[in-house]
């Protein structure tokens, strides 16, 4: 930023893909307490082989990710397909989906952030 450029407003971030980047990173961040569900919320789908499973690309197809405007995936630890995504309007999805069948085990939508009102 140069001298003549005046400073950001924190409210400018609202509905940016750098915010939703952020968004993303706390919710699956390695401390897990910005998690959408709690971890005694368990979520198991399979003890079926890797082999039959679908690969991440047809996981991705099944989820819609290019609706999104940002996807993580991973597999989680009850051998669940689990997505995080961030949509356009800035609400957060977290899923889960079987891996074999593609079907949805668990969906859980958190609303956009709102800005706070200058006072």
């Amino acid at each position: 930023m140069s001298p003549s450029t005046p400073p950001r407003h924190p409210h400018a971030l609202i509905g940016s893909p750098a915010l939703a980047a952020l968004c993303l990173a706390l919710l699956i961040g390695s401390s897990g307490s910005a998690q959408a569900s709690t971890p005694g919320e368990k979520v198991v789908c399979t003890e079926l082989p890797r082999s039959q499973w679908l690969s991440e690309a047809q996981a991705r197809a099944r989820f819609r990710a290019s609706a999104y405007l940002l996807v993580k995936f991973k597999v989680s630890r009850g051998n669940c397909h689990e997505f995080y995504a961030i949509e356009h309007g800035g609400g957060i999805v977290e899923a889960y989906q079987h891996p074999v069948t593609g079907d949805v085990v668990r969906m859980t939508r958190l609303p956009p952030l709102t800005p706070e009102k200058p006072r």
